[in-house]
């Protein structure tokens, strides 16, 4: 469980960084930020997992880039399950997923032992 808690806490921490230095992306607050956070770490570590499976032969085609677009989809998907946080498209949710798998290994390596 607290490795649940600690991925969570991460990639709140790297929400809150992309919402202030993007603007693709908002919180109208800590709370929303915080479910958005709770979202993406249950849809990361649940459906995640099927879709890689599933599209598995659409990403050895694509040479991996179908990746990101699984990865999009989960962001945009979590921001859609929380009320108040909002992502201006699913174009910024791919790229915005990139940023965000990036903050959370630099994150981790800081903070995690």
């Amino acid at each position: 469980m607290s490795k649940f808690f600690e991925v969570w806490i991460i990639n709140a921490l790297s929400l809150w960084v992309i919402d202030h230095f993007s603007s693709s992306v908002a919180f109208a607050d800590i709370a929303a930020l915080a479910v958005t956070a709770l979202a993406v770490t249950i849809l990361n570590q649940t459906i995640k997992p099927l879709l890689k499976v599933m599209a598995f032969p659409l990403t050895v085609t694509t040479l991996g880039l179908f990746s990101f677009v699984i990865n999009g989809l989960v962001l945009w998907a979590a921001f859609r399950f929380s009320n108040g946080s909002t992502i201006a498209s699913f174009g910024s949710a791919v790229w915005i997923s990139i940023l965000l798998a990036f903050l959370n290994g630099v994150f981790e390596h800081v903070f995690v032992k």
